[in-house]
């Protein structure tokens, strides 16, 4: 399938917001609609970011113009009991074709729990891999994935000795372990891990013994994991035990995305992975305009997921499909899921600076042919340059997007028609990690355990 060029992007601005139809029974739906369930917060403290869900599910029905799309939105509550109670009504008295959400990862597998029966595939916004179950997918952006791409690119810039100063817990863990792995395959040094549970004291305590108490660090690239405040105390710490910027690399994740980093002139120069920014830029601009508010990180998780669902699942290949390797192309650039489920998303490197996030390094255009998720295939351009990758069997959509960075507004696209599109700054969906800690910045995500 050749690329077909950029088009214009569409703009979908009414005069009020689109409102989802919540029909109260099967008997209220249209013969022969697709009955896509959303399970998000829709009260107690993150019901505003479950509205903020629901308006951008909304608003990717509008873009792939899926009238034949019946959107029902249900309140997933915090407990796995209360969310399993409303997929069971999703499933059982509302027919539906497939499950958006939940957001918390320890409620996956009661949702998953409901589906299985009936065959409803479960499209999830956590990014926790334990709660992985035969016909759930999950769509948040994985941690996993982030340490890859910036090891990959710091080996590439001549970095060599590695190290991470890292807080103990699920998140920690899970990026340590990632970490030695990334570190192990490129076939540069792991000097050290260190851990610490306190951001006050105990972190003090580990960058001493980080430093090793030399004037000159052990290492030249340094990984952390913190935002806002704890991150600032850790970042202060540094320069006192001799790891100074000028000669240690300070590396990140996509949680510093939205973040005032910069603020910090410990933390300028440092490099982070994160979603491009072109897709997603477009997607704010629109979602701000028909709903006066910007969007969290999870609203552009539940435009991709709904997007997806209306373009595959009217055709009736969403199950089929969804393992496409070739990926898809939304408002958070090429994505596409592993053989277990879990997402993998093209990622950019962006260096930090006073006045925010700096382009350095573009996320791949396309996925490499022949590669299946995590087999290293999303690499910086200058190692893994594009390659014409197998026609996707997913079909064009009417309406949707060539180009993940050409057409915000029009829905998720096959992305064996997808490129991406240069990129600014600005928030992407997925960032903090979904499903997993409570360390998330707040106004960014809601904890999510």
């Amino acid at each position: 399938m050749q690329p077909q060029q950029p088009q214009q992007p569409v703009q979908v601005l009414p005069q009020e917001p689109p409102k989802p139809a919540v029909p109260e029974s099967p008997l209220d739906l249209p013969p022969g609609a697709l009955r896509v369930g959303l399970l998000v917060p829709m009260t107690g403290p993150q019901a505003g970011f479950g509205q903020a869900m629901i308006d951008a599910a909304t608003l990717a029905l509008s873009d792939v113009k899926a009238d034949d799309v019946v959107l029902l939105p249900r309140d997933s509550g915090a407990e796995p009991q209360q969310t399993a109670a409303a997929a069971r009504d999703l499933v059982e008295n509302q027919a539906a074709t497939v499950l958006l959400g939940p957001i918390y990862g320890r409620n996956v597998p009661a949702v998953a729990e409901v589906a299985a029966p009936r065959q409803v595939p479960v499209v999830a916004f956590s990014n926790d891999t334990s709660a992985l179950r035969p016909g759930v997918h999950l769509i948040g952006l994985a941690p996993e994935v982030q340490v890859e791409r910036v090891v990959d690119y710091a080996v590439q810039q001549g970095k060599s000795r590695f190290a991470a100063l890292l807080p103990y817990g699920a998140y920690g863990d899970r990026l340590a372990e990632s970490y030695r792995k990334a570190v192990s395959r490129t076939g540069a040094e792991l000097v050290d891990i260190v851990r610490y549970s306190d951001p006050g004291s105990d972190a003090q305590d580990a960058v001493r013994r980080l430093s090793g108490g030399q004037q000159t660090p052990p290492f030249d690239s340094l990984l952390l994991a913190e935002t806002g405040e704890r991150l600032r105390g850790i970042a202060s710490l540094l320069p006192y035990y001799g790891i100074d910027a000028g000669e240690a690399q300070i590396l990140g994740t996509a949680l510093w995305m939205d973040q005032p980093v910069g603020r910090d002139q410990n933390l300028q120069g440092a490099w982070y992975a994160a979603p491009d920014r072109g897709a997603w830029d477009g997607f704010v601009r629109r979602f701000s305009a028909l709903f006066g508010a910007q969007p969290p990180a999870l609203a552009g998780l539940s435009y991709d997921a709904t997007a997806l669902a209306a373009v595959l699942g009217r055709k009736g290949q969403l199950a089929r499909e969804l393992d496409n390797p070739d990926g898809f192309a939304g408002v958070n650039g090429l994505f596409r899921f592993d053989q277990k489920g879990a997402a993998e998303h093209a990622l950019a490197i962006y260096q930090v600076t006073a006045a925010g996030g700096e382009l350095l390094d573009p996320a791949a255009q396309r996925f490499t042919a022949g590669a299946r998720p995590g087999e290293g295939a999303i690499r910086s351009n200058p190692l893994a340059a594009p390659t014409q990758p197998a026609a996707s069997s997913v079909p064009p959509t009417t309406g949707a997007a060539p180009a993940s960075g050409a057409n915000p507004g029009s829905g998720v696209a096959p992305a064996a028609a997808a490129t991406t599109g240069a990129p600014a700054t600005g928030a992407a969906s997925g960032a903090a990690p979904q499903g997993l800690t409570g360390t998330t910045p707040a106004g960014s995500v809601p904890p999510v355990r």
